[in-house]
């Protein structure tokens, strides 16, 4: 549909709903940039996720996002994310210790299940301190694997009510439960003095209504830091695998990066700014599989993108999936190629690329994404060789994120 379009501004018939699908860059900037305030977050791709984001960071309300958005932004700072380097460089060396003992029998291991096991223990290290146990984080683990797939039918079928059932309601609502479950009792919690965590940092602040925060209010922020801080880095480094498996060349010149910089060491912030390549292959990786594939927007009033009359009320979705494999702003779209983003080599356009979107809407996840990728990758790379992975090209499946239908399973040697 997208090259179809050619660019176009298309409107889609989609039943009930007929939303317009909007791909070229310079009227992605309008959306998201030069006139975002008049394009809400909202509309049909958010409201499957209303039960689990509610009037949190990634809710529907407008005003709770701002809001929250402007309590919680300093935890996700530049500056912030250097300052936790090291934490999160201790969770992932930790995380992949278990892995070596599947290096030395050949034993499968789960791609999914090893990367959201790593990066949930990383993300409640240093977001939630110690409030959630290891066994929480197992079951946060667990909850956040079976919520994406069960979403599917909802998010393609955004045209029905609410109350219709749908295929994977109880998996949906029992993953619901478990962030409940969870969520309200870290919201229970007593800060501690010294404390420096997202915790302390809204039990500071009022609810958007200026009142104390209320446990629902916590509940639904946590479950928004959660779901942005953790669900990119863990389905991008899921695809990670068969992608390099199938491009040896890249993985030759990825592993003889890291080897070099790395080397036998624990990976470490220090080796950050030499890693050029892995930051290249983690770049060409959201283009060619970004996992934020689609989103929407609302028209909040009349507005005309390039002679096309967006009438109030219009449902506008985004893709980035679309926008970053067409041939009219790249060049061998379907390739899977690094170089794309060596320095100094130019983007098409500003929003020719934008995995984690654009404007005020931004997501909030980005800077530590990019150091929590950064790390994973080499440090997964410096220990351990991939020497097969099933299935070889795994299918795509649509729903909240881009993940791969099948189980990703792949078996590792030492590296050295």
């Amino acid at each position: 549909m997208g090259r179809q379009a050619r660019g176009d501004i298309v409107r889609l018939d989609a039943k009930v709903l007929s939303p317009y699908l909007v791909t070229r860059p310079e009227h992605l900037q309008h959306i998201l940039r030069a006139n975002q305030g008049n394009y809400a977050r909202g509309g049909m791709f958010y409201a499957p996720l209303d039960k689990l984001f509610g009037d949190g960071i990634l809710g529907q309300d407008e005003d709770a996002w701002m809001h929250s958005r402007r309590i919680i932004q300093p935890m996700f700072t530049a500056r912030h994310i250097k300052r936790i380097q090291s934490d999160i460089a201790g969770f992932i060396n930790e995380g992949l210790d278990p892995v070596e003992e599947a290096a030395r029998t050949g034993a499968p291991v789960d791609a999914l299940d090893l990367m959201a096991s790593i990066v949930t223990k990383a993300i409640v290290g240093v977001i939630f301190g110690q409030r959630i146990t290891r066994e929480q984080v197992d079951d946060l683990a667990g909850a956040t694997n079976a919520i994406i797939p069960s979403m599917i039918p909802r998010v393609v079928t955004p045209f029905l009510p609410r109350w219709v059932p749908r295929p994977k309601d109880k998996e949906f609502n029992d993953a619901i439960k478990t962030f409940d479950r969870h969520m309200y009792a870290v919201a229970e919690a007593t800060p501690q003095d010294g404390d420096d965590d997202l915790l302390t940092l809204l039990l500071g602040a009022p609810d958007p209504h200026g009142l104390p925060a209320s446990p629902k209010w916590l509940r639904d922020n946590f479950s928004g830091v959660y779901g942005a801080a953790s669900e990119t880095t863990v389905s991008a480094m899921v695809w990670a695998m068969p992608i390099l498996f199938n491009h040896p060349e890249v993985y030759a010149k990825l592993c003889a990066e890291v080897d070099e910089v790395v080397g036998s060491d624990p990976v470490s912030p220090d080796h950050l700014p030499q890693l050029v390549y892995t930051k290249q292959v983690i770049d060409e990786l959201l283009r060619y599989m970004p996992v934020g594939w689609l989103f929407s927007r609302v028209a909040l009033g009349e507005d005309v993108i390039d002679g096309v009359r967006i009438p109030k009320g219009a449902d506008i979705l985004i893709s980035p999936y679309l926008t970053h494999r067409s041939p009219l702003f790249w060049d061998r779209p379907d390739e899977f190629d690094p170089e794309r983003f060596a320095p100094g080599a130019p983007i098409p356009h500003r929003y020719a690329y934008f995995p984690f979107g654009g404007g005020a809407h931004i997501c909030i996840g980005n800077h530590l994404f990019a150091t929590e990728a950064l790390l994973l990758l080499a440090g997964l790379v410096s220990r351990f060789r991939i020497t097969s992975v099933t299935p070889s090209d795994p299918t795509p499946v649509v729903g909240a994120t881009l993940r791969p239908l099948e189980r990703v399973m792949m078996t590792v040697r030492p590296a050295r």
